[in-house]
């Protein structure tokens, strides 16, 4: 009985630290500026990504290899070939592009491909340092965001130039990604207007937090789908596991 006892704590307490993410978005979005204010902490001079840069970030001890894909057209068609393995998407908007409609028929291109089936996503939307960006309610009904139902997902107000609202989004994303690795309901699995805590981003809280409240609740309500299937499929991996364990036992 000990040797399916230890199948089952293993099974609960098995943890993982190292994940592989994926930076997308059209090109000039600010992806590769996200990327080094993950890596380094400050704001680089960056220029067009022709193919794909790789930094290794480590945040609350856990390892991110992190892969920013440029996002020109002819880069965009072999964006699939880097999928394989990978834990979570980051698509970073344009806040301030008036033309959004490619951006928002790439991202839903990039969720219908089967290699990304279990992965998070995390939206950030950039430049909200610009005077006529488009907040986050704004892009939810514009990309119309509550139609995702297989994803865990969470849209973050951002600024690559000021810093605000990365670390907080990359809280949110690591969250989600450890206590998913270890088996755990997800933690807040719900559409999430967050900020750093000197985010002058959204400006007026409360009003933001009423306003929101109904997208908060929608979103609630579709990411529930999928964490249902997540913990199902987890609960059929267990059920085998331990129909196995208890074979071995008997033997």
């Amino acid at each position: 009985m000990g040797f399916i006892l230890s199948k089952i704590i293993e099974f609960f307490t098995k943890n993982r630290n190292n994940f592989k993410i994926i930076i997308l978005g059209m090109q000039n979005a600010g992806k590769t500026t996200i990327l080094y204010r993950l890596s380094l902490g400050q704001l680089v001079k960056t220029t067009p990504t022709i193919g794909s840069n790789v930094e290794e970030l480590t945040y609350n001890n856990v390892k991110f290899q992190a892969w920013d894909l440029g996002g020109q057209e002819s880069t965009r068609s072999v964006w699939d070939v880097y999928f394989v393995n990978t834990d979570a998407i980051i698509y970073v908007i344009d806040s301030n592009d008036k033309n959004y409609e490619e951006s928002k028929n790439q991202f839903f291109k990039i969720l219908e491909n089967e290699t990304l089936r279990n992965a998070v996503i995390l939206i950030y939307a950039n430049k909200q340092d610009l005077p006529d960006a488009k907040k986050a309610d704004e892009i939810i009904e514009l990309y119309e965001l509550k139609k995702i139902k297989e994803h865990i997902w969470n849209i973050q107000p951002c600024s690559a130039q000021t810093g605000e609202g990365i670390i907080t989004g990359m809280k949110w994303l690591s969250d989600q990604l450890i206590f998913r690795a270890n088996n755990n309901f997800p933690v807040n699995p719900y559409v999430n207007f967050t900020s750093d805590k000197n985010d002058n981003i959204i400006d007026n809280k409360k009003q933001a937090k009423n306003k929101n409240k109904n997208n908060v609740i929608q979103g609630s309500l579709n990411n529930s789908e999928a964490n249902l299937k997540f913990i199902t499929k987890n609960y059929l991996l267990f059920k085998t596991d331990l129909i196995l364990s208890l074979k071995n036992y008997k033997k």
